[in-house]
């Protein structure tokens, strides 16, 4: 049984300038390199917050999928996941975060009705996907 409520905590630092590289941390982890991605006039060359917002939604999902096909005793081999980000500007000129699309494609199935309706959980259940105002679409593939 999860007991909650639960803590995360993490962090980032940088040294001043667009084109400093910054790096993130959580816990005890290694740091990741971060920098301001080129489409936004940074160097680029290292994970942006845009790229960890998306990572965050797709790794949120394939985590909740493994947690429930286990307890539901899906047999599959890998699950895999590609996602793209929709940036633009919205009514008011200003831009967001419009859109996630994640195709996830799935190897090795036994069954895949029972699959499907595990992907259905944990797109309901996934605390990062319930958590952002992005539009999304999800995808399934078998193979």
């Amino acid at each position: 049984m999860i007991k909650y409520p639960l803590y995360f905590e993490g962090g980032a630092k940088s040294a001043k300038g667009v084109n400093t590289p910054f790096e993130a941390s959580a816990d005890n982890y290694p740091p990741i390199a971060c920098s301001i991605p080129e489409g936004f006039l940074g160097p680029g060359g290292g994970y942006s917050p845009e790229d960890l917002y998306l990572l965050a939604v797709t790794t949120c999902l394939i985590a909740t999928f493994k947690v429930f096909a286990e307890k539901a005793q899906v047999a599959y081999t890998e699950i895999s996941a590609k996602a793209k980000l929709t940036i633009d500007r919205n009514a008011q000129g200003i831009p967001e975060l419009q859109k996630i699309d994640v195709t996830f494609l799935l190897t090795g199935v036994e069954d895949q009705e029972k699959a499907k309706t595990v992907l259905g959980e944990a797109e309901k259940y996934c605390l990062v996907s319930n958590a952002i105002k992005s539009e999304k679409t999800f995808n399934y593939q078998f193979s």
